[in-house]
């Protein structure tokens, strides 16, 4: 177990990842070997600063099983109404080494032409960068997503800077709380630059303090501290922007950075509530969308006109419905939102990719989903989360030719991202819309083995081996789904997904030919 990374290490080199909360279950119940552990004890420890249902500890417990492999269950056990009993002899000492890079499981060798000769990824011909996560320096804990969301706002700014590659916020938060050298963080990501700093947030003054460094040296090129008033969050996160590019480049002109003159919100307690609901949509569970819900529906009480927040409420109805955690009622309200922040978006490629992407799976309107898609492409190229959302867009329509080269570039802008689940089921599900049975299944596999409570990795699994006609296989798969999150989802909500009414009635019969309930 690799304290450092927050993955497993097998002897071999290579790299096993857990969801973090999984993760922090195993380091829990590993610091206590040998010793039963109640459910209180282990929930109060893991999810101390939220309100969960025990079904959250349940889900872990299965992914770490899978994760130590066939002596899972006998060296984890569940003692009935009891808790949990760890048996095993743990040792301390330094981690075996990385396996290549060609080898990490959240890089497929496909996506990954750039890891030559089984090296870390290429440094691409124009300037590359990586925002690492701010500090919080408020002195309060509870603040910690106020520096998050400096950090993303950052990111975003900094990719609309069409001849910048910029590392996306996912694969950059795999660093948060952690003692880095740079020299690494550059090898292992490929950039050339490295962004860091701190977030001081007192009363209504907030101070960003930043730094940029050359990732081969680590040598910093310039240090900056930069003051201001609370309602001028957003004027203050340009002015990082264009210091950063100034810094790399002299004679970049402030205008090719996406000023802040159509700033998201004019409430400031909107933006703050907009800020906390991200890392509740991002930890993947059922409790924390409902967390993040909440949020952006206080978000967008206070300023009705935030359409930011009403794409992200959009996006959050589409995890929720693949998941299986929603019903008509929340559909509709998540196509309201999606085609409102449409009506506002003002060429903000975040909104575009955002309403656009819901409008697409949601209601169905798959050219007005490309449209937006298609614009937020043209505004921001260089986003990973852009080119994800515009790659769905184009599976929805069933456009597999246009989606793949779109989540590949996904992939390399963002090779340690906790969501290349999504990317890698969406890879997967090209394949199966184009027929391509050979390269849908491995693709299914690996996004089953990297996230294997996302959904869509096991339906794109199931039915590519169902349509081959593996059907063990396929009826092996639907246990493991099963197994892991059991199905309530109506197949026949999968139907009006796809733009191709005849591929959709083929991927709902090779789901119920396997045996997946609904």
């Amino acid at each position: 177990m690799d304290l450092d990374r927050g993955c497993l290490r097998q002897q071999s080199g290579s790299i096993l990842v857990l969801r973090p909360k999984s993760f922090d279950v195993l380091r829990y119940l590993l610091e206590n070997a040998g010793r039963l552990v109640s459910r209180d004890e282990l929930m109060q420890a893991v999810w101390s600063d939220v309100i969960v249902t025990e079904d959250n500890i349940t889900q872990c417990i299965m992914e770490v099983r899978r994760a130590l492999g066939e002596q899972g269950a006998k060296i984890l056990q569940t003692m009935p109404r009891r808790g949990y009993l760890l048996e095993a002899e743990v040792t301390r000492g330094p981690a075996p080494p990385a396996a290549p890079w060609a080898d990490h499981p959240g890089v497929p060798a496909a996506a990954a032409a750039f890891f030559e000769g089984r090296s870390a990824p290429a440094l691409p011909n124009w300037p590359s960068l990586v925002v690492l996560p701010f500090a919080n320096l408020s002195g309060e804990a509870e603040q910690d997503y106020f520096a998050d969301g400096m950090t993303e706002e950052l990111t975003t700014a900094l990719t609309q800077i069409r001849w910048f590659f910029v590392i996306a916020r996912n694969s950059a938060f795999t660093y948060k709380g952690r003692t880095v050298d740079l020299r690494q963080v550059g090898r292992e990501l490929g950039v050339r630059y490295v962004l860091q700093g701190s977030v001081r947030k007192a009363g209504s003054r907030v101070r960003i303090s930043a730094q940029l460094a050359e990732a081969r040296t680590a040598h910093n090129l310039w240090v900056e501290r930069f003051d201001g008033a609370l309602e001028n969050i957003f004027e203050l996160q340009d002015r990082v922007a264009e210091a950063v590019a100034g810094a790399i480049e002299p004679n970049l002109k402030a205008a090719e950075i996406g000023h802040s003159a159509t700033k998201p919100t004019d409430s400031l307690d909107a933006y703050d509530l907009y800020l906390r609901a991200l890392p509740h949509f991002y930890s993947n569970e059922r409790a924390g969308s409902d967390a993040a819900l909440a949020l952006l529906h206080q978000a967008i009480a206070l300023d009705p006109n935030f359409a930011l927040a009403k794409g992200q409420l959009g996006l959050a109805h589409i995890h929720r419905k693949v998941q299986g955690w929603s019903g008509p009622d929340e559909w509709a309200e998540g196509i309201r939102m999606a085609r409102e922040a449409l009506a506002e978006a003002r060429d903000d490629p975040s909104t575009l990719r955002l309403s656009g992407n819901a409008i697409g799976y949601l209601a169905h309107d798959f050219e007005a989903g490309l449209a937006a898609v298609r614009r937020a492409l043209v505004l921001n190229p260089n986003s990973a989360q852009v080119l994800n959302s515009a790659a769905w867009a184009h599976n929805h329509a069933c456009l597999p030719e246009s989606a793949i080269p779109l989540f590949e570039r996904a992939m390399r802008l963002s090779p340690l991202d906790p969501e290349m689940p999504y990317m890698m089921s969406g890879i997967g599900m090209a394949h199966l819309i184009a027929d391509n049975l050979a390269a849908a299944i491995p693709w299914g596999e690996r996004s089953v083995q990297r996230g294997p409570t996302w959904g869509a990795g096991h339906r794109v699994l199931i039915a590519s081996l169902m349509l081959a006609g593996r059907v063990a296989d396929a009826q092996a798969a639907v246990s493991a789904f099963q197994s892991i999150i059991p199905q309530t989802r109506k197949l026949d909500t999968i139907l009006t997904t796809w733009r191709s009414r005849e591929f959709a009635e083929r991927y709902v019969a090779a789901l119920r030919a396997a045996g997946l309930p609904g």
